[in-house]
């Protein structure tokens, strides 16, 4: 009988692999990949289950990237797009960056209210595609110009081996609106094909926090919107227009709360399609463990 008492098998994979009637007692299994295994039979008394170090780190990076490169996107296209009215259609990524946003916004908020369902499943989705969207547009408008400026600052030489790529960069920036609308179909792309991987914490964590900064910005727009007719002294629209804001910045709280929510229920530890008859846990701490599809055994047998 093959046994792992008490030893430190943090972030091992044991994926489709045969160790019934193995005993792991006392072991440490936080972030360990059991997926459909073969563990009839064996003992995991004791085990400490869960999120492992390199797993909550991982979820930090990938958090503060998220932030640092969305929040820069969305920066440059509200900032860029303000002083326009979202309904002048002779620049119709205006009205459309907009609709996105506050469309993201509201999908957000219903997917966080409904996280295990198919309505939540599919608005999560349907947010990361959103917001793809957007941020595909907004790289394509506002980097090839920045990297330009960036990499072949003005007055500065040139050299010869290096001005094939100037001249890419240069031709991107000049086209800027259309290159933004291919990349934006593209992001879209990417993250449809991202949502085949839903299940993952990377996905769903990546897109709450996508969510949640879409309802911010949004909730920012409507706020530039009410104070623009309150300076005017259109009252009545100024006080629409602010209940509309204070909608949104709930939204931004719920799309929040969902990051909280999916950070606390992050998958640490996997018995996904695992076979677990008359494997023993008793005692054990199976924090963040999934043991969805798992055959012959139920969590809440356990002690």
């Amino acid at each position: 009988m093959t046994h792992f008492i008490n030893r430190d098998l943090r972030n091992r994979s044991f994926r489709k692999k045969n160790f019934a009637l193995t005993n792991f007692r006392g072991a440490d299994i936080r972030g360990c990949d059991f997926t459909g295994a073969i563990l009839s039979g064996s003992d995991f008394a004791n085990v400490k289950a869960g999120l492992s170090m390199r797993q909550k780190i991982y979820l930090g990076v990938l958090i503060s990237a998220i932030l640092l490169f969305a929040g820069d996107v969305m920066a440059r296209l509200f900032f860029n797009t303000i002083g326009q009215s979202p309904l002048d259609f002779t620049t119709p990524y205006v009205p459309l960056f907009y609709g996105l946003v506050n469309l993201a916004g509201i999908t957000s908020a219903i997917a966080a209210l409904n996280p295990k369902t198919n309505l939540g499943r599919i608005l999560t989705i349907a947010t990361g595609v959103l917001i793809g969207a957007i941020l595909g547009f907004g790289v394509g408008f506002f980097y090839p110009g920045l990297l330009s400026h960036v990499i072949f600052p003005p007055n500065r030489f040139i050299p010869s081996n290096q001005e094939w790529f100037n001249q890419i960069l240069s031709f991107l920036d000049e086209r800027n609106t259309t290159v933004a609308g291919f990349i934006a179909v593209f992001g879209a792309a990417i993250m449809l094909l991202f949502s085949r991987s839903q299940r993952r914490n990377s996905f769903k964590v990546g897109v709450s926090v996508l969510g949640a900064i879409a309802s911010y910005v949004a909730t920012f727009f409507w706020v530039t919107i009410a104070n623009a007719f309150l300076i005017n002294q259109n009252s009545t629209l100024g006080i629409v227009f602010s209940v509309v804001a204070i909608i949104y910045l709930a939204l931004t709280f719920i799309s929040i709360n969902r990051i909280i929510y999916e950070l606390q229920h992050a998958i640490g530890t996997s018995f996904r399609g695992a076979e677990l008859t008359h494997a023993r846990f008793e005692y054990a701490d199976l924090r963040n463990t999934d043991f969805s599809q798992a055959i012959g055994f139920s969590p809440y047998e356990i002690k």
